[in-house]
């Protein structure tokens, strides 16, 4: 219990940390991450010795490498930053097992955390989404005009939806005699297919209207990011580079996501798979 309290001791600060930064000032430092991960490390290979278990380090070391592999595979496919790829490698290898904590899960810790950060970072979006569109009254403005545009893919979009679930629905009770009580959930579906789709018409609003802007060349500041490029901010000498080529460039910002991994670790170590809540 002592090595779980360690870790979470490690893991409130370092990404607690990192999400007031992120939150504050769109990025945090890269040593913040990367120190994370030396001292999961160190932690466990002391307690590794200490209790003659290896498994203790190698269990990190395994879990640690799968998780930071696939943050740096989305950060190659221009989804992520390159921190929070490390940030998601620092929960594997802080957290590969509970670390002593009774947390209630059916699968396997790792994949815990996998389903939790999803979850959790889908209804992340959706609140961060509402929250720009609030303070950007503008922004109700253009999703109408946008959906008007949109109208006829919408309206057989949502047509589309309804008769495929419901007369699923009537299918299967009228040929296999399936309960209604089996086939409700499927009268819900299309309700939820609709909420989908309209926020994904919402969040293309948000990213071509907030997340997207063009600048001059002098307002370029360190850590900011070129549309075309990967999730990296700008370092000094490559801001010089392009003042030297450019008049203006298109910079773009994204959701500041460091949050979701304090939220899905704590989740994760107290209550256990969140997925449970919707069986």
């Amino acid at each position: 219990m002592l090595l779980g309290l360690i870790l979470l001791g490690i893991g409130l600060f370092g990404f607690g940390l990192a999400g007031y930064l992120d939150l504050r000032y769109t990025e945090f430092p890269d040593w913040l991450p990367y120190s994370m991960i030396i001292l999961a490390l160190l932690v466990r290979g002391i307690f590794s010795f200490l209790e003659n278990d290896w498994w203790v380090i190698g269990n990190s070391i395994f879990v640690g490498v799968i998780f930071l592999c696939l943050g740096l595979a989305m950060y190659l496919l221009k989804q992520w930053g390159d921190g929070d790829a490390w940030l998601l490698g620092a929960l594997g290898f802080l957290f590969p097992d509970t670390s002593g904590f009774a947390a209630k899960h059916v699968l396997p810790f790792p994949l815990t955390l996998l389903f939790n950060f999803f979850l959790v970072s889908l209804i992340y979006l959706i609140a961060y989404s509402l929250f720009l569109g609030w303070r950007n009254r503008e922004i109700g403005k253009l999703y109408l005009s946008y959906l008007k545009g949109q109208s006829k893919i919408l309206v057989f979009l949502i047509a589309l939806f309804f008769v495929v679930s419901w007369g699923s629905v009537f299918y299967f009770y009228s040929v296999f005699h399936t309960p209604l009580e089996l086939t409700i959930p499927m009268l819900f579906l299309p309700f939820l297919l609709v909420f989908v789709l309209l926020f994904i018409f919402y969040t293309k609003v948000i990213e071509e209207r907030v997340f997207r802007k063009r600048i001059n060349v002098r307002d370029l500041k360190v850590g900011d990011v070129i549309l075309d490029g990967r999730w990296r901010g700008l370092r000094e000498e490559e801001i010089e580079e392009i003042k030297s080529r450019r008049k203006y460039v298109w910079i773009k910002e994204g959701v500041r996501f460091a949050p979701v991994f304090l939220f899905v670790m704590l989740i994760s170590i107290f209550y256990g798979d969140i997925i449970i809540i919707l069986i």
